[in-house]
C-alpha cells in the first residue's frame, strides 16, 4: 500500500475524477475548456466565502504578486 493510500483520509466524499476540464471562474460559475458554465458546489476552501476572483481581492493580489509577495507558509 502507498503512503497515499495509507495515510489518505476515508472521510471526503468528494470525486477526484471529473468528466469535464475547468478552465476559468468567476463569482460562483466554473466554465470548462468548452465554454459551458456551471454553478460551482464544490465549496473549496478559496471560493466558499468570496466567490472565484472577486474583484476586490483580484487587484490587490494580483499586485502582492508582482512584488514577489510570499505564497507559501507554514501557517
Amino acid at each position: 500500500m502507498s503512503v497515499f493510500e495509507d495515510m489518505e483520509s476515508e472521510v471526503r466524499s468528494y470525486c477526484r475524477n471529473w468528466p469535464v476540464v475547468f478552465d476559468t471562474a468567476v463569482g460562483s460559475r466554473l466554465t470548462d475548456v468548452d465554454g459551458r458554465s456551471y454553478l460551482d458546489f464544490f465549496a473549496g476552501a478559496g471560493a466558499l466565502n468570496y466567490g472565484h476572483n472577486p474583484p476586490a481581492l483580484k487587484k490587490p493580489l494580483l499586485e502582492y504578486l508582482a512584488r514577489d509577495g510570499i505564497t507559501h507558509g507554514l501557517d
